[in-house]
């Protein structure tokens, strides 16, 4: 056996073994549509034995020879590695951080909109979509209910377990978590199907055993989390200040996040001084736009005029719904000019949970899966509904189509790639492509109008002022009214959003939130260089494919692929243009 086929095996061995472990994610065994019989396991040991599984993986796949192996390979390898490596720190980071669904967003509190908010949506997703097709199933649905009062239960022991280590939520983010628990408590009532789904194993009777089974498991699993957060003790122990780094190892483990989250070697500092460059410029170009619409007074002016103007506004879901689909509509006929890969799945818009409602300022971008075919963004129509909705165009873009749904969805269906490539998840090119799909959108024309522009830099500014903020509160002592004072400054969101997204960044999803800009700035960066190599030659279609046909890669890994279609497009085209000029 050559060396090349040694490395090739022990690679190939690798990958499955990590595949192995990634699937059994909640994340991945939602995508994967298989009967779930077992929920995830969030206690100490199961995190502990699997981080052990990881740090041998990690230790094999570095005695790899990866210069040896084939590009395709080796990109899956890699992938692997980025998997194992962050399976192989979850022990370490246990009462700091988990990561509840397995895909990387790691949360420092368990009962929270974003960590355990996320888990509890997969929870119930996977309750509506059982199958009662015989006998047999309604055992395992009640079975199902004692493994999630198993995980509630899983919950309260590691917030009791973080406040004997002196890691106690922050008092914003209690008064938040307190109302969240309550509210998915009061939700627990649908796990109780409808009787037209239970006609194969008994029907009525199958609903009251059902419905015993929640009260006597489900109810009091709640009733105790809920008790120890509004614990007055616990309340006089919560700390007034935010952010990771006020906790035990919590600086360390930060900058670990932003290495992680957005796969570039780059320091919080580093980051928070990029945020505010880029402020600078995204404040500019809001002004710039404002002299050319000849509005005389100052940004925010202008858009509390689009907020008062019943233009851009909705009153219900189902008018916030129809506003995406205007976008959904304007992009479709551009599309092939500027894409020739291209998901087979539909897409379209829903109205998030209620019990999500008061905790997520926007929503998220549910995936196709085998139980729901269609990529759906779950938009929070209370939230909406509120506020002006100049912004909804650039939501549109980010979302679905050119963003989340082009990306998610062709990953998924990409049977060229191995599984593990097809079901990775991988923040910084998540997030980086569907905010680059935004500002594509911009350049594709789709911001019609000047509330539309501004709602885009609206967005931008959002997004921009995360750099700033979550770094500031997480790593360098920013107290959470200072953070919030920036946002109500640079921003550009609703009070509301003010108040919940800052929470996010500091008490719930430290430093996922950097990914976003710090992708979309990589992402252009590469396609401009792909531009000015190519000159008249370049063809966005090209780059485009470079990036999404691989699926989720770490940012230098997809600069690479850029690079290679770069170059293949200089020998191809060129031997056309020499071998046409001979002709001529």
């Amino acid at each position: 056996m050559t060396a090349e086929d040694r490395a090739l095996t022990a690679a190939m061995v690798a990958i499955e073994r990590v595949w192995h472990e990634v699937r059994q994610s909640a994340h991945v065994l939602g995508e994967l549509g298989l009967p779930i019989d077992r929920l995830p396991d969030i206690g100490e040991a199961a995190v502990a034995a699997r981080s052990a599984r990881a740090i041998e993986l990690l230790a094999g796949i570095d005695r790899i020879d990866r210069a040896a192996l084939p590009r395709e390979i080796d990109m899956t390898l890699a992938v692997a590695h980025g998997s194992a490596k962050r399976m192989a720190r979850e022990a370490d980071f246990y009462w700091l951080l988990i990561d509840p669904l397995g895909v990387g967003f790691f949360g420092m509190f368990a009962p929270t909109a974003y960590c355990g908010g996320f888990l509890h949506n997969h929870v119930s997703k996977v309750m509506k979509e059982f199958r009662f097709e015989q006998p047999g199933d309604l055992d395992r649905y009640l079975g199902l209910i004692e493994d999630y009062a198993r995980l509630i239960g899983q919950m309260s022991q590691r917030t009791a377990g973080q406040a004997v280590r002196g890691i106690h939520m922050p008092v914003a983010q209690l008064d938040q978590a307190i109302g969240l628990v309550g509210r998915l408590a009061e939700a627990s009532g649908a796990l109780v199907p409808f009787i037209d789904r239970l006609d194969v194993v008994g029907g009525t009777s199958a609903a009251e055993k059902i419905a015993e089974r929640v009260a006597a498991r489900i109810d009091p699993a709640w009733a105790a989390l809920a008790a120890l957060l509004a614990d007055p003790a616990y309340r006089d122990a919560a700390p007034e200040s935010v952010g990771l780094s006020q906790f035990p190892g919590g600086k360390d483990a930060y900058s670990e996040l932003v290495t992680m989250h957005t796969t570039i070697d780059i320091t919080p500092a580093d980051v928070h001084a990029e945020g505010l460059k880029r402020m600078a410029a995204v404040r500019l170009a809001m002004e710039q736009l404002l002299e050319d619409t000849g509005f005389c007074g100052t940004l925010e002016n202008y858009r509390d005029s689009i907020e008062t103007d019943p233009a851009w506004r909705a009153e219900n879901a189902n008018v916030v719904g129809d506003l995406f689909r205007r976008y959904i509509d304007r992009i479709e006929p551009l599309l092939d000019s500027y894409f020739d890969f291209k998901p087979r799945a539909a897409h379209d818009v829903a109205p998030l949970p209620a019990a999500l409602c008061a905790s997520m300022a926007f929503g998220y971008y549910a995936a196709p899966s085998p139980g729901d075919m269609i990529g759906r963004y779950m938009f929070n129509a209370e939230n909406l509904a509120r506020n002006g909705l100049a912004n909804i165009a650039a939501l549109n873009f980010h979302e679905l189509v050119p963003g989340h749904h082009f990306h998610l969805a062709t990953q998924l269906e990409n049977e060229a790639l191995h599984p593990l490539r097809r079901h990775a998840f991988i923040n910084a090119f998540n997030e980086g492509w569907a905010e680059y799909a935004a500002t594509l959108a911009g350049e594709m024309g789709m911001y019609e109008a000047p509330e539309e522009q501004f709602g885009r830099l609206m967005m931008d500014a959002f997004l921009t002022c995360r750099l700033v903020v979550d770094t500031g509160m997480n790593a360098l002592g920013w107290s959470l009214e200072q953070a919030r004072d920036y946002m109500r400054a640079h921003a550009f969101v609703p009070e509301t959003e003010v108040c919940s997204e800052s929470i996010r960044y500091s008490c719930d999803l430290p430093g996922q939130a950097l990914a976003y800009k710090l992708g979309e700035f990589y992402l252009v960066e590469r396609r401009e260089a792909m531009r000015n190599a190519l000159g008249d030659r370049f063809d966005i279609r090209r780059f485009h494919d470079a990036v999404l046909r691989p699926g989720a890669l770490p940012l230098a890994l997809v600069g690479e692929n850029v690079e290679r279609a770069t170059a293949d497009a200089l020998f191809v085209d060129g031997s056309r243009h020499d071998g046409m000029m001979q002709n001529d």
